[in-house]
């Protein structure tokens, strides 16, 4: 009801506006009717060439808005792994708790063939994550049994997401 009323308004304004430059265009003189509308005729034209032969043409138009490329999830999580070498470990997380009575706590990396690593005592710095005799291999069984035992938190930095 609101839009059919706002429509009918627009309506009328548009036809009292029309129907003025109606009025001024018929008083001008024959001569001045014909340029105007040639000219108007022309500009129509050109306009219209020129974005046909925009549209047509090979050349990229650069536009003021260039939108980002979307990120992908792998994009996000994975940036610092494309460049492992064999020597380096990716973190997977810390697993701290208490087995047999005894406090445990010790950082858990996976190398580039699926192995799993451990350390104890790991230096901060960026060679944290290099294959070092600090690293012990452990099976995966180790692992599962370290999992059940012990409570694991996933690396925040970079590496695998659980």
């Amino acid at each position: 009801m609101i839009i059919k009323d706002t429509l009918k308004k627009v309506e009328k304004v548009c036809r009292e506006k029309v129907d003025a430059l109606n009025g001024v265009f018929n008083s001008l003189p024959k001569n001045r009717q014909r340029s105007l509308v040639i000219a108007f005729g022309v500009c129509i034209t050109v306009i219209s060439v020129i974005l046909i032969l925009n549209s047509s043409s090979e050349r990229k138009v650069e536009a003021g808005f260039k939108p980002d490329r979307i990120a992908m999830p792998y994009d996000i999580f994975m940036e610092d792994e494309k460049g492992t070498t064999e020597d380096q470990l990716t973190p997977v997380g810390k697993m701290k708790g208490e087995i047999d009575g005894e406090f445990e706590s010790f950082y858990v990396a996976v190398d580039n063939q699926g192995e799993v690593y451990i350390n104890r005592d790991i230096e901060y710095s960026q060679r944290a994550y290099d294959k070092t005799d600090d690293w012990k291999q452990i099976s995966k069984e180790k692992l599962m049994e370290y999992e059940r035992d012990l409570h694991f938190m996933p690396s925040q930095s970079r590496g695998v997401r659980r």
